[in-house]
């Protein structure tokens, strides 16, 4: 028999849940009144109604329209240990924080986009409000039974990696495509999700390791320190990163990874069962949300090496045959399958719904090959410069003699 909560509790997550629906209705207020008006615009799209009535810059606006919701946000989690409470009150207080800056300092973006921008902005307070309680999401979730720690898991992790995997600016027809801006994909997930990620394992190692003697925790503290450090270099490296991590990120990096740590262990209860318990929910909630991320960018990166080093490369071969055999390049692609020089047209794999075809384009003495990858990635093939009889190139143009594709073998850098 299920055991009823006591008055003063359910009172508590009475008020706690009515509390939580404020900052989702101001959230939804904010983003209608303080960003650029649009003719005849609905709920999707702001009004600007605020505008006149709030500070035009950025730190008074934000003062005034955020600190609300982030005091409520703050006595639901006094009143309610609800995970999902709180998470959907977090995440409501990121989005008016966003609505705010986009409102006020950057408005020409959202006025660019229309509603795509309100959902991109909606999608990233998601994704960052829910790593932010990822340990508290977890905890929740060891308590269901499996079938519904499956039922509940599944969706949000197919709907990682398909974001990962098919969500580009480049090619209106790629599933998912919202705008060619990486808000939710680069800065959501493969930033703040990821480096989260990062964060909650080593800090759950760190509290397992805390827990179980003086040894073990000064271990539980390098992981806490380092872990971020090999996720950030390892993102650098594999072109998944959107910059160049420096000495500063790697040390502001260690520094957070010790400071959750230190405020982990120091929080009470301080027994060592509780804080093995801690240790467990904070790095399963790490691994919940890193493996879908993981998993998600590994496949990106293989689809785009497989699209461009593999297949656009027998694409290449064939017309440089097909040039060899009728000193032309073909109209179409369709002439390399007639001329018997290739089986088939290859198409670029780019996710697992991706209908895109390499777009083709003949200039007579050239050609341009394209398509369209995830992160914002377009990518465009010339051939070598055919010299004419003698014409004689210039060194500091030698590389036109190779070709060249305009996107590297790995994704570039934004910033």
């Amino acid at each position: 028999m299920t055991q009823l909560l006591p008055g003063p509790a359910r009172g508590a997550g009475r008020l706690a849940a009515g509390l939580t629906l404020g900052t989702l209705v101001w959230a939804g207020l904010v983003h209608h009144g303080i960003g650029p008006a649009f003719r005849g615009s609905s709920w999707l799209e702001p009004s600007s109604f605020l505008l006149g009535d709030v500070p035009d810059t950025l730190l008074p606006a934000l003062a005034l329209l955020v600190l609300p919701p982030l005091a409520l946000t703050v006595a639901i989690y006094f009143l309610t240990r609800s995970s999902l409470t709180r998470t959907l009150a977090g995440t409501a207080t990121l989005a008016s924080a966003c609505f705010v800056f986009y409102g006020v300092e950057a408005s020409g973006v959202w006025r660019f986009f229309h509603w795509r921008w309100s959902a991109s902005i909606v999608l990233f307070a998601a994704v960052v409000g829910a790593a932010l309680h990822a340990p508290l999401l977890a905890a929740a979730w060891q308590r269901l039974g499996w079938p519904l720690r499956l039922a509940s898991y599944l969706p949000v992790f197919a709907f990682l990696v398909g974001y990962e995997t098919h969500v580009t600016g480049t090619n209106p027809d790629l599933t998912l495509a919202l705008s060619p801006w990486p808000v939710v994909q680069m800065l959501g997930l493969e930033f703040a999700a990821s480096w989260l990620a990062a964060l909650w394992v080593g800090v759950g190692l760190g509290l397992l390791g805390f827990a179980r003697g003086a040894r073990l925790a000064a271990l539980g503290a390098l992981a806490a320190g380092s872990l971020q450090l090999i996720a950030l270099a390892s993102a650098a490296e594999s072109g998944v990163l959107l910059f160049r991590p420096t000495a500063d990120h790697y040390g502001a990096a260690a520094l957070l990874g010790f400071l959750a740590l230190a405020v982990s262990v120091a929080w009470p209860p301080r027994d060592a069962a509780t804080r093995a318990a801690r240790g467990r929910n904070v790095l399963l909630g790490g691994a919940l949300l890193a493996v879908p991320l993981v998993t998600g960018q590994t496949l990106t990166l293989l689809d785009y090496t497989e699209t461009r080093d593999r297949r656009a490369q027998q694409i290449i071969d064939a017309l440089a045959a097909y040039d060899e055999q009728h000193a032309a390049y073909p109209a179409d692609l369709q002439q390399l399958v007639a001329a018997g020089i290739l089986d088939e047209v290859p198409v670029p794999r780019i996710g697992l719904f991706s209908a895109q075809e390499f777009v083709y384009q003949d200039f007579g003495d050239s050609y341009l090959l394209e398509f369209s990858a995830p992160r914002w990635i377009q990518c465009a093939y010339n051939p070598p410069w055919r010299l004419e009889p003698g014409e004689v190139l210039d060194p500091e143009d030698a590389e036109a003699l190779s070709g060249a594709w305009s996107c590297p073998r790995k994704p570039p850098e934004i910033w």
